[in-house]
This record gives structure tokens, C-alpha cells and sequence, in this order.
């Protein structure tokens, strides 16, 4: 005879929508919230009687966002369970007999960021390829399974050798060796089902991973090359615009770099100073556009062939100029390194057709140094040669968020939608090969972000007494920091030149220091330091309201008033 089809879905105490499904479809796992200590234990004993069941309703996670179901990490103290149950698509819907079961597990699958279409987490031939968008064949099969070798078996029909051509032809296909994640399933303890009358499976949500993806992270949508944000955010030369620069004709200036950060309207302010300096900023420090990898030396190459007219100097007749790449570069290391060139370095940049003009600063010593002289202005240019400009400064931006973004995790966006999907592998029956079985999508959520709070207690860290010398001398150093001799220089300096910026890092003399310290102490000095900070700071966020709440009891005593033993 041949078996019933299995449907997987809620247990229908819990499953608000089980009456509402017609008959002969599955259904979608229940998530429940759960923030108790032993949450297996307790969810499996509530689940052996109908009213146990009923009452695990009451924990369906429900905490929402922008009316997108929420879910929370553990490290918040908040656990989240799947729970299913498989029965016979039969009049009455019996339960599958658990002998029938080969294996049991989900799937979570992302909702890809500004679109609809999902995504798994996959891995091939030994890596980890991360998030790859599931393609819509694979959405409508219902037979298919996440492991390759299950999906190559089912195509090995017939007699050995047309079974072995058959599945070499079908793991040439693209995606035919992608292994997406599967997340345990756990069938409930015997005599939880057979007390619950039901074949009951459970799992924990993943709501954090500490999987990295052989891929780097991608630079998210919407800051490409033409788009309007990546425009907007360049200063209006890199963009194709013309520019006035500062001081034309006379030495670019050290003081230059704290001038462009005060804030317009205030004495001192000289805009085209600041949107000089923020121009260097740009390109050394987003674009790195002096670096040595290929997309920095195209953004060079580029930069190199804008030419920055200088002023006519006394006794000049020819015009000359500069080219904007090595003029920016011998900036960077006056304005943004802080530092003076040495004498190598002048003659290059000399060498290069950089003229150097002697700066008189008497605030420095020496009073007088080598600096390149300031071009008068920098170009408009035609839409195609400000389009390489910003193309190849697009291609560096996105190398360097790579470098910086490093590999990408597995919940690393912020806001991403997830579901979860479950599934049965049921074993061969009457002649038929291990076939695949799947609940409905779960409801689409997202995960709350790691600072967010989730309603639970507060961690306590209680605090030694400080008055207390007694308790003070016990508190014996239990961490040491070996100090180098150039920062112990410098901290054992005075106080007062330290805080004035005038203290020196002097590596003589040349002595490592072991200083041990008592780590209750340290969490005192931060606790005294936050809520100086945190009253600093309430001048602009106004949030001692919300993020500190102090409420008194009376102290607890270690010995006994009772005259009890």
C-alpha cells in the first residue's frame, strides 16, 4: 500500500493559523521566545499535554519592528526554539510514525537586502561561499534537498554505468555542488510524543554566527559610481568642478591642518583652506590614493594628468605647472602626516618639477623650512576625463572597504530579513528512493542588533567598598601590563606637561616596566570615569533618563540578627 504523504507544520495549539489551513497543506514552524535557564526542558515538558502546549503560545516570539517580526541574540539572554510536528496527510491527520524518518533539519535563509529574492548560506568544494541567491527553480521543487550528494544520488538512476554518466552530467551544472547550512532538527523524546500523541521535532534559530564567508564584504547598493550619494560625497573637485586654492603662490602651510577644522562663522574660518585639507583627506585616507595596490596607482595615474597652474613668481615669464598627484602626495605629509620633509624627499619632489618655496614660521623650530609652493587653482574638467576620475576612485573606495570590512559574516547587515524553513528526509518506501519534504516559509524577521535591549535582567557587577582599607589591602593584583620603556617614559613624566601635550616618549632610559594592578580596581576607576562621562555627555544626548536607573535598598548585612545557628 502505498504510504501517505507527510505534512510538516506548528502543532495546532500553538499555530495560531492552523484553522485557518485547509486541508492537505503544511504549514510553518512556530518560533517561540524563550529566556529561562533550562528552555529545552521546560519547552519539552510543556509539550506532552494539550494544555502544556496551549500554553506555549503565550511564548511565541512577538517583539516587532516596523511591523517585522524581531528576533534576539543570546547574548541579550534570549533563546529562540522552532517547533514543528509531522503528520499523515490523511483524514484526521495522524502522526508520521518516526521510524519512517531518515533525518530531519531547517533551513535560514535571507531575504536579499532591497530585493525579494532569498538567499542561503552555502559552501563549495571546501570554502565558504556565503550568501547565494537560491534560484526559483530550486524554490518550486519541493524535492530538493540542501546537500549536493543527496541531489546527485536522486539523479543516478538506472544500471550502474548510465548512473554514473547521469550524475557526472548533473554535477556539471552550475550550483549542482553548493552545500547550503542545515540547522539540526531534534525529535522530541519518546515519550514526549508518545504522551503528546504527536511526532514532534524541535531546533534553536541561529540568531548569531561566527562564520566568515571566503568572500570580502561587498560595498552595500546605492553608493556606486553614478549614483547620486557617491557624487554628493566628493568635494567638488575630484567630481569635475573647478577650485580657488588657498595661498596661491606662497608655501603650503602647517597651520593649514587645524584651520580647516574651525567650524564655519568663527574667526579663523577660510573655506577654501578646509575644502583643501577635506580634498586630501579624501583621497589619503578613503581612496588611499597614495598606497601601492593597483586601484590606488589608477587613482595616481588619473590625478597625474591634471595640471595645477602655479602663480608667476618675480622674474618668471613662462607659466608653469604642476601635476596634481605629486603636489597632493608632498600635502599629505606636511598637512596630514604632521611631519617636515627631510632632505631626500625635497630634492625628489624638486626632481619631480615640485617647486619649494622657504617657509618663515616663527612658531616652529626651525623657524625657517622647505614647503611646495601652492598652484593658483585646480581645472574644470570634460565629463569624460571627470568620469575616469571618479570611476577609478569609485574601484578604490570599494577595495578599500574590502580591506577594511574584511570577510563578511553571516548576520553582518544590519536590518536583513531572514526565514526559516524545515524540512524530512523520509526514508526509501515501496521501491521509491529517499524523497524530501518541507514545512511553509516562516514569517519573515529580523535580528535585533547585539546593544539593543530584550527585556531581561540586568547583568549585577557588584563593587568593592573603597572606604574600606581593610578590604582594600586584600584586593592583591590579579593582572600585570608589561610597559615599554618609550610609553613608561611618558606616563612617569609630569602630569602637567602630559596633559598639555608637551610630554616625550623618550626611550631612555631603556627599562621595561611590570606594573600589576587589582582588576576590581580598574572596574572602579571606569565606574567613576563613565558617570563623569555619561553627566559630560547628557549636555548633548539627554539620555541619563533612559540608559542609567539607580534604585536604593538597604545594605545586606553578612551576619545574622536571629540568634539562629
Amino acid at each position: 500500500m502505498k504510504p501517505h504523504a507527510i505534512l510538516l507544520r506548528a502543532p495546532g495549539e500553538i499555530d495560531p493559523a492552523s484553522r485557518s489551513r485547509a486541508a492537505g497543506t503544511a504549514g510553518a514552524p512556530a518560533i517561540l521566545q524563550r529566556s529561562d535557564d533550562d528552555f529545552i526542558d521546560a519547552t519539552l515538558e510543556d509539550l506532552r499535554s494539550g494544555a502544556g502546549r496551549a500554553g506555549l503560545a503565550a511564548s511565541l516570539a512577538a517583539a516587532r519592528v516596523d511591523g517585522v517580526l524581531k528576533l534576539f541574540q543570546p547574548m541579550q539572554r534570549q533563546f529562540h526554539v522552532a517547533l514543528l510536528e509531522a503528520v499523515c496527510d490523511a483524514p484526521g491527520a495522524p502522526r508520521v510514525d518516526p521510524a519512517r524518518i531518515e533525518s530531519a533539519g531547517m533551513v535560514l535563509r535571507r531575504i536579499q537586502p532591497g530585493g525579494t529574492a532569498r538567499q542561503g548560506w552555502m559552501r563549495a568544494t571546501g570554502r565558504l561561499r556565503g550568501w547565494v541567491a537560491i534560484d526559483a527553480e530550486i524554490e518550486r521543487d519541493d524535492r530538493h534537498d540542501p546537500l549536493p550528494a543527496n541531489r546527485l544520488a536522486r539523479k543516478a538512476v538506472g544500471p550502474p554505468a548510465l548512473a554514473r554518466e547521469l550524475a557526472t552530467y548533473a554535477a556539471q551544472a552550475p550550483g549542482a555542488l553548493l552545500a547550503e547550512h542545515v540547522i539540526p532538527l531534534f525529535l522530541a523524546p519518546p515519550d514526549v510524543c508518545a504522551e503528546a500523541s504527536k511526532t514532534l521535532y524541535y531546533g534553536i534559530v541561529p540568531t548569531t554566527s561566527s562564520d566568515l564567508s571566503e568572500a570580502p564584504g561587498e560595498m552595500p547598493e546605492g553608493f556606486e559610481v553614478g549614483s547620486a550619494a557617491f557624487r554628493d560625497h566628493l568635494v567638488a573637485p575630484l567630481a569635475g568642478a573647478a577650485m580657488t586654492l588657498p595661498g596661491a603662490g606662497s608655501p603650503v602651510m602647517q597651520a593649514w591642518r587645524d584651520q580647516a577644522d574651525i567650524p564655519p562663522g568663527t574667526s579663523g574660518h577660510d573655506p577654501l583652506v578646509t575644502k583643501f585639507v577635506q580634498m586630501l583627506r579624501q583621497l589619503a585616507i578613503e581612496f588611499d590614493a597614495f598606497g601601492d595596490s593597483a586601484a590606488s596607482r589608477a587613482v595616481f595615474a588619473e590625478l597625474e594628468t591634471i595640471a595645477l597652474p602655479l602663480v608667476l613668481q618675480p622674474g618668471e615669464t613662462i607659466p608653469q605647472a604642476v601635476t596634481a598627484g605629486t603636489f597632493l602626495r608632498v600635502c599629505v605629509a606636511l598637512l596630514l602626516e604632521r611631519r617636515r620633509l627631510d632632505q631626500q624627499e625635497i630634492s625628489a619632489y624638486r626632481d619631480a618639477g615640485i617647486p619649494m618655496l622657504l617657509v618663515d614660521d616663527p612658531t616652529q623650530t626651525p623657524a625657517s623650512w622647505p614647503a611646495p609652493e601652492m598652484p593658483a587653482s585646480w581645472p574644470a574638467r570634460d565629463a569624460a576625463a571627470a568620469g575616469r576620475l571618479t570611476a577609478a576612485l569609485s574601484a578604490a573606495l570599494g577595495e578599500r572597504f574590502k580591506a577594511v570590512k574584511g570577510r563578511a559574516g553571516r548576520f553582518d547587515v544590519a536590518g536583513a530579513r531572514y526565514q526559516i524553513r524545515a524540512f524530512l528526509r523520509v526514508k526509501p518506501e515501496c521501491g521509491c528512493p529517499t524523497r524530501t519534504v518541507w514545512s511553509d516559509y516562516s514569517e519573515p524577521f529580523t535580528i535585533a542588533p547585539w546593544y539593543e535591549g530584550a527585556g531581561a535582567a540586568p547583568v549585577q557587577v557588584p563593587l568593592p567598598d573603597v572606604t574600606d582599607r581593610n578590604l582594600l589591602k586584600s584586593l592583591k593584583p590579579n593582572v600585570a601590563f608589561v610597559v615599554p620603556p618609550a610609553l613608561n617614559n611618558l606616563l612617569g613624566g609630569s602630569a602637567d606637561d602630559l596633559a598639555k601635550g608637551k610630554g616625550s616618549a623618550s626611550p631612555a632610559p631603556d627599562l621595561q616596566w611590570i606594573c600589576a594592578f587589582s582588576i576590581p580596581i580598574i572596574t572602579i576607576c571606569a565606574f567613576i570615569v563613565l558617570n563623569i562621562f555619561l553627566s559630560l555627555f547628557d549636555l548633548i544626548f539627554r539620555w541619563l533618563l533612559f540608559i542609567k536607573i539607580c534604585i536604593p535598598f538597604p545594605k545586606i548585612s553578612g551576619s545574622s540578627s536571629g540568634g539562629g545557628s
